[in-house]
């Protein structure tokens, strides 16, 4: 009887217990015990891309791409110059081609982590984070055609009355028919989707629809009420707009006049806190 009763007490005791109550207590790694410390079994991959916590500025990059000299190498990049960028050493960042076709991630990724084959280097420990997103948005529109403030107030109506029954009013995704389609609208405030996005393919989606997915095309329609032909240099216009809810154009941050001096590193995220960044929430991407 004791027997019995002296195993169900050892079944209901936790195994720690057990192991820290046993005679031989120390645990060993057998000689392992240095590879604890070494540091690639905890650094990050050199391609993985963090997002961003609010929407990176184009205003705050410009000043960044300024203070960091960029157009020391990239001249003329500023004035948008055309040409085929893959012919030079140093690509023409204000061609339209190239800009279309580069994924705003890779341009992150390729600033974070630089190039040795193209001399380029890292900025990774001379920027935060979110200082990088800034520069990758306003690399890229170099070679775009951004909307001034103007145009965009244009487009609200016409966003309004042809995407926001789907999309919603702020792009993400909840408009009233949203909950009677499947898959569900794209959320344009989703970083992970849209920076995974060329302008070509937002084109397309927009242009052509999404077969099955219950994205129409626009291409060659008319909206008579606000007196709108979706052309092709409208549909051009559409796919910036859309790009705004996860783009600024005005300046949101404090942090980017300390740019070219000795920096957070990118995973830090410095310039992100909420007294630093625009404490709106991300706006938008397809």
């Amino acid at each position: 009887m004791k027997l019995k009763n002296l195993l169900l007490l050892l079944k209901a005791l936790p195994l720690t217990t057990l192991l820290c109550s046993c005679g031989q207590s120390e645990f060993k790694l057998s000689g392992q015990e240095s590879r604890l410390a070494e540091r690639r079994l905890t650094e990050a991959p050199l391609d993985l891309i963090v997002w961003p916590d609010d929407r990176p500025s184009i205003a705050d990059g410009k000043s960044i791409y300024e203070k960091m000299q960029c157009a020391g190498c990239h001249t003329g990049a500023d004035a948008g110059s055309s040409g085929t960028s893959a012919t030079k050493a140093v690509p023409d960042l204000g061609n339209k081609l190239w800009s279309a076709a580069v994924k705003p991630k890779d341009i992150y990724r390729f600033l974070t982590y630089g190039d040795p084959d193209k001399k380029h280097e890292a900025y990774r420990d001379r920027l935060s984070r979110s200082q990088i997103w800034d520069l990758t948005v306003y690399t890229k529109s170099l070679g775009s055609a951004r909307l001034s403030d103007a145009e965009i107030a244009a487009i609200d109506p016409v966003f309004g009355s042809n995407c926001a029954v789907c999309h919603g009013t702020k792009g993400d995704g909840d408009g009233p028919l949203a909950r009677n389609l499947e898959p569900m609208p794209a959320n344009f405030q989703k970083f992970d989707r849209f920076f995974d996005r060329t302008d070509g393919v937002l084109y397309d989606h927009i242009a052509n629809g999404i077969q099955w997915e219950g994205m129409p095309n626009f291409l060659g329609k008319v909206d008579r009420k606000k007196n709108v032909k979706f052309d092709d240099a409208y549909i051009h216009k559409l796919v910036q707009y859309v790009r705004k809810f996860t783009i600024a154009n005005s300046p949101v941050s404090t942090v980017a006049s300390a740019a070219g001096g000795s920096q957070p590193s990118a995973g830090a995220n410095a310039a992100s806190s909420p007294s630093e960044r625009s404490k709106s929430k991300p706006e938008a991407t397809p």
